[in-house]
């Protein structure tokens, strides 16, 4: 998963992400997810805090921010929603 932060006014782009992380990334580097904050938390030695978004994982009932997951049959980035989330949970669809 990648944490990222837009510039402001930006809007996230899954069709033009995906074909910029298939450009510039092998296929095992490229992230099955992105996670779009308004501002990235830092620890008090100025390193990114990773423990909190481990622990809420890719489910969007506990995550708040918007989230992408990559999509390959489609060729681009789709937000995930809990339907999506669940099918995956259950086994119906495979990331």
């Amino acid at each position: 998963m990648a944490c990222i932060r837009l510039k402001e006014n930006w809007e996230f782009n899954g069709e033009s992400t995906y074909r910029h992380v298939s450009t510039h990334l092998p296929n095992y580097a490229r992230p099955r997810f992105i996670r779009i904050k308004s501002a990235i938390e830092l620890t008090a030695t100025f390193k990114y805090r990773k423990v909190q978004l481990v622990e809420e994982g890719f489910n969007p009932a506990v995550i708040k921010d918007r989230l992408y997951f990559l999509d390959d049959k489609e060729n681009l980035y789709v937000q995930m929603t809990q339907d999506t989330y669940n099918s995956v949970k259950n086994h119906i669809f495979k990331l």
